[in-house]
């Protein structure tokens, strides 16, 4: 698979194949087929016709994937789509440093392979209320045990992004390409501030709550126009329930969002820190994937051009 980041491992498919080979023997002669062209975080390859294997890329990644174990067991059976199962989890070998796993196969395409058909209606309405469900369930499950989101990460104190943002805009994973408004970023900023300012985020008001972290369209699967699964659960955490309405711009449809907004229940101050978060995760990666040449990139090229479009 082609490389990502500066300071991935090696993760092609002979790598994989001995690690099979060493500790599951049994799927070590079975067919391995890239999938997941927008994950960055993971090699996923599907294995044979019911199972796939992640291999993280990086040692964050690999830390990822040891908390992804323990969310897997939080919320299985708990939503009211279908989560991955985990099958294997596998050592590090003498070719590769970090844990992987074996989870079950779950059918379906990734909503940005799915992005034509989930825009028309009635399809498009159909994910604003599964995506809503799954949102609310997640809600309704208890916190304990799951780390906070703390300062500078997507779901944490507001100030944190807010600086992260004024830090893409000012280059620091580079120059954001030129299509990228700065100003008209600025001008959303500027508006979505003037109403979490006059009603600031505080646990005591708005208590965290279990959020997936992630919901980006390569992390939902559909089938037959309805959200099926929703996948790589290594960053649950509790959040500002802010966090989880980002899909409002990264994968709902404009003409759903109002009904997704109305199905979770958010506040105007709610709304616009997800707006925030949103924004936040956009410019990064758009600055960090671009040159790369990755498809995360388009992914979020599309988010923000939807929020930018969104200003009233």
């Amino acid at each position: 698979m082609p490389r990502i980041h500066d300071d991935e491992v090696d993760t092609d498919e002979p790598v994989v194949r001995a690690l099979l080979r060493a500790q599951t023997p049994a799927w070590a002669d079975r067919a391995l087929i890239p999938v997941g062209d927008t994950g960055t975080d993971h090699a996923v390859r599907r294995l044979g016709d019911d199972l796939l294997v992640r291999v993280p890329r990086t040692d964050r990644a690999a830390d990822s994937l040891r908390e992804e174990v323990g969310h897997l067991r939080r919320v299985d059976g708990r939503l009211p789509v279908a989560v991955p199962g985990l099958v294997h989890l596998g050592r590090p070998g003498p070719s590769y440093p970090f844990a992987w796993a074996v989870l079950h196969w779950l059918e379906g395409e990734d909503a940005w392979a799915a992005r034509a058909v989930l825009e028309e209606p009635p399809s498009a309405d159909r994910l604003a209320r599964d995506l809503a469900g799954v949102v609310t369930a997640l809600r309704s499950l208890p916190t304990d045990g799951v780390r906070r989101r703390g300062h500078g990460r997507r779901g944490g104190p507001l100030e944190g992004v807010l600086e992260r943002i004024h830090l893409w805009l000012g280059g620091a994973e580079g120059p954001l390409p030129p299509s990228v408004d700065a100003a008209a970023v600025r001008e959303v900023v500027a508006a979505a501030t003037a109403v979490t300012d006059a009603a600031p985020y505080d646990d005591a008001r708005h208590p965290p709550v279990l959020s997936h972290g992630d919901l980006i369209p390569g992390n939902l699967l559909v089938r037959d126009g309805r959200l099926s699964a929703v996948i790589d659960w290594g960053y649950l955490s509790a959040a500002d329930p802010a966090l989880d309405l980002v899909p409002a711009w990264a994968v709902v449809a404009p003409s759903a969002r109002p009904r997704f907004r109305e199905l979770v229940g958010a506040d105007d101050a709610t709304w616009e820190r997800a707006r925030l978060n949103a924004l936040e995760q956009a410019l990064g990666a758009i600055a960090y994937y671009t040159p790369r040449g990755h498809p995360l990139a388009d992914v979020m090229t599309r988010t923000l051009g939807r929020i930018l479009a969104d200003r009233g």
